[in-house]
């Protein structure tokens, strides 16, 4: 899989579907470099999916390869998928749960699942009429093992990182982190990297 992102990201152009790529880039962790191999997801794509995955979404649109209903089931075999993408669409999703449960399913031991979403406490989080729900930080550890609702998944956290807006992102982690719990649209986005742990 190429993990570059598209020219005119590279160029610097000024685009309105940027946000759609995952160009943030990852702390130097080695276990975000280990990957399985095997394809790549990128869920609720749209006409911008990644480059080198295989692009799921629920309408048929350029760029989509699998056409599914992924709050219902994804078309995928067991621990066969070495990572996936879901670049803004968990805010849209009425039934998280069992999404996240078919992605743990069809993931491979330590694949890599990266998240893009709204802020909770951003404009940007109820802007769009089609946005459904709202995420934190501390919704992903609804999906560890054990968990608070029995849910048949365990993705590790490995790394949470957040696209703060001015003058915000300037100070130390220290005030920043305060800045999000207490003061309201100062962190725009929140991006997110799980693993799944299997057996």
């Amino acid at each position: 899989m190429s993990n570059s992102p598209p020219e005119w990201l590279e160029e610097g152009k000024n685009a309105p579907d940027r946000e759609r790529f995952w160009i943030t880039p990852c702390p130097q962790d080695r276990r975000l470099r280990r990957r399985p191999r095997g394809p790549v997801l990128d869920i609720g794509c749209g006409a911008h999916k990644q480059p080198g995955t295989i692009g799921v979404d629920q309408r048929r649109v350029p760029g989509v390869d699998v056409v599914c209903d992924f709050e219902r089931g994804l078309p995928f075999e067991d621990s066969s998928i070495a990572g996936a993408y879901s670049i803004h669409s968990m805010e849209h999703m009425r039934d998280l749960m069992t999404f996240m449960e078919e992605l743990y399913r069809v993931c491979a031991p330590s694949a890599k699942v990266y998240i893009k979403t709204p802020y909770y406490a951003s404009r940007k989080a109820f802007v769009d009429p089609t946005h459904v729900r709202f995420m934190t930080e501390e919704s992903f550890g609804y999906f560890t093992s054990p968990n608070y609702y029995g849910l048949k998944t365990n993705f590790l956290i490995l790394a949470i990182s957040y696209n703060m807006r001015k003058p915000f992102k300037f100070f130390p982690e220290y005030f920043r982190k305060r800045f999000r719990r207490y003061l309201w649209n100062v962190c725009e986005e929140m991006s997110v990297v799980l693993e799944a742990v299997k057996p």
